[in-house]
């Protein structure tokens, strides 16, 4: 498969591009990214950027296609700009510690239809899985094999992984502490010398304890640098690849004998990957000795990324929801500070954030700042500026509003678009996301589509979904004041009628209920000076649109939720709360 024809900055080229389909119903762009990279890059470039990280996920899968792309890139604006990359894996890269055969389903195939791609060895690609009426028979090709560590370190070693003679220091966990050595042994940074045990238990090696299980051999990417004279950057490689309970010991580099690490983070660094943290710890205390300037960043969050409302998450939603197992404990963020790193910076999340914690014995100070992603809402980068006398820092969010050639590929998703609606998919994605005129109104109409097509389905209880698609905000209020559980259903009919149907005399309480909610509800509106018509113009799914832009984007989502609305969010809650005290059931 050679990809679908398109014309990007005058020349004919040739686009291999996941559907907008899947695109919507992902917490990523797969395809604009590519341009919104870009844009980043010059924009960093332009203010006189030097020192770029990447802290993880900089490819799908870790797939060939993918990373030697991006080498391309890095190595495009390394030699015409003079800037420097420090890269460091996130859980999509790799997804396994080892190579695997991998590939995805949708494509986008010609006609609109899905087009899967799969490497060679794939049980779809040697079974010869027939076309359907939504799918073209599989592309084959090992370009979406996703790599292992090996692999993927003999493609970005140069940018932070391996030694460079212009690097005022370097280091790994495994080499040592180079400064007090006089030659420093290229030897020990090799690849194959960067290996650690892990155990289906725990940490393995000189932590392993009595009755470990299944211990295994994986590669730590993490690494220490100095590129600047005073500033130390240090790269933490936190994936956690757990062996399986029942992994193959004799076959240790089969995949299949490794969870993912995309729900492990910091929680199982600190069981798992336990010569990190005593790393990290000597790393903090040289960098104080030495008057360095000490920056750490890895994939995974450090602290709380949702500001203390995780138990409110989970009485609400339930446990492990809205990925809360993706949450740092207390404990976990404790024990980070505690290393003394001071400054962390994180990804994972796609979302917008700051946090700070404060060690409760030791007293020492853990900030996290949470990257926002360049394929998501809202698209944007950190910058962060040491000042030089303090040595405090300072970090500026840049948005990315204006992308150049970010809307080459709509005239083929105009194609997926008529195909779908020809043959009445019940599930088409909005077609008004193809008249954007900027990447930021394009991402803002990723996370409306992304809401409404996976997050309310997926992720609200299944009546609490109906109540959104149905009610407006006048509606809500006059719900939050209901003295008496009544059926959704009788509230639908009194909602579509305004009025109690002929054929409803026997439910003549319940709508009595109602009326007097309403009375209340207009009356409270009245004195928070509103009306009830001011809350009839946003609905549920408005609501949980901006619910799920604040959770991404923070203060950032200000820019689209109005001062007004946002009032209106908050009496709407005291409203319910005050009602409805938190732990009951109404």
């Amino acid at each position: 498969f050679e990809g679908l024809p398109v014309t990007y900055r005058g020349e004919k080229r040739q686009a291999v591009i996941r559907t907008m389909e899947a695109q919507l119903t992902s917490t990523r762009l797969f395809n604009e990214n590519y341009f919104a990279f870009l844009a980043a890059l010059d924009n960093a470039v332009d203010r006189g950027i030097k020192y770029i990280a990447l802290p993880g996920d900089f490819s799908d899968d870790g797939q060939p296609a993918h990373v030697s792309g991006l080498m391309e890139i890095l190595n495009r604006y390394r030699d015409k700009h003079g800037v420097s990359f420090f890269l460091t894996p996130g859980n999509h890269d790799p997804g396994r510690p080892f190579e695997t055969e991998a590939g995805k389903s949708d494509y986008l195939g010609e006609a609109g239809k899905r087009q899967p791609v799969y490497s060679d060895n794939h049980p779809r690609c040697f079974n010869h899985v027939n076309p359907s009426r939504m799918s073209h028979a599989p592309a084959c090709t090992d370009e979406v094999q996703e790599l292992g560590y090996n692999g993927l370190f003999d493609l970005i070693g140069d940018f932070g992984l391996k030694s460079n003679v212009t690097y005022h220091y370097y280091e790994t966990p495994f080499s040592g502490d180079q400064t007090a050595q006089t030659e420093i042994d290229e030897d020990i940074f090799d690849p194959d010398n960067r290996f650690y045990e892990i155990c289906h238990e725990g940490t393995g090696g000189s932590y392993r304890q009595p009755g470990y299980t299944n211990c295994l051999e994986i590669m730590d990417m993490s690494y220490l640098v100095e590129p600047v004279e005073g500033l130390w950057l240090l790269a933490l490689d936190t994936n956690v690849y757990i062996p399986q309970a029942d992994a193959d010991t004799k076959k240790p580099t089969d995949p299949s004998n490794f969870s993912g690490s995309g729900n492990n983070g910091y929680n199982k660094v600190i069981t798992h990957k336990e010569h990190l943290i005593e790393w990290m710890t000597d790393v903090a205390q040289r960098a104080d000795e030495m008057s360095k300037t000490l920056i750490s960043f890895s994939h995974f969050p450090a602290a709380d990324f949702y500001n203390g409302a995780g138990p409110i998450i989970e009485r609400v939603w339930g446990d492990d929801e809205f990925q809360m197992i993706r949450l740092p404990s207390d404990s976990t963020t404790q024990t980070i500070a505690r290393t003394g790193v001071g400054l962390h910076i994180a990804g994972h999340m796609h979302m917008n954030g700051t946090e700070v914690t404060m060690d409760s014995t030791t007293g020492q100070k853990l900030t996290n700042i949470q990257v926002p992603s360049l394929a998501a809402y809202v698209p944007a980068y950190k910058i962060v500026r040491i000042q030089e006398e303090s040595k405090q820092a300072e970090v500026e969010t840049v948005t990315l509003n204006d992308v150049p050639d970010f809307d080459t590929l709509f005239q083929l998703y105009e194609t997926e678009w008529n195909f779908l609606d020809s043959i009445g998919y019940d599930q088409i994605w909005n077609r008004e996301i193809l008249e954007s005129t900027t990447y930021f109104e394009f991402t803002n109409w990723h996370i409306r589509e992304l809401s409404r097509l996976r997050f309310l389905p997926q992720e609200w209880p299944e009546e609490l979904q109906d109540v959104l698609r149905t009610m407006t905000g006048s509606d809500l209020l006059v719900f939050s004041q209901l003295d008496k559980s009544i059926p959704f259903e009788s509230i639908q009919l009194f909602l579509q009628s305004n009025e109690l149907p002929d054929d409803f005399v026997s439910n003549s309480s319940e709508f009595e209920f109602w009326e007097q909610a309403t009375w209340k509800a207009a009356s409270m509106a009245s004195d928070a000076g509103f009306s009830l018509t001011d809350l009839s113009t946003w609905d549920g799914a408005d609501l949980s649109t901006d619910f799920y832009r604040i959770r991404n984007a923070g203060d950032l989502a200000l820019r689209d939720i109005s001062p007004v609305r946002m009032e209106q969010y908050s009496f709407l809650a005291n409203a319910f709360s005050s009602h409805h005290p938190l732990g009951e059931n109404p």
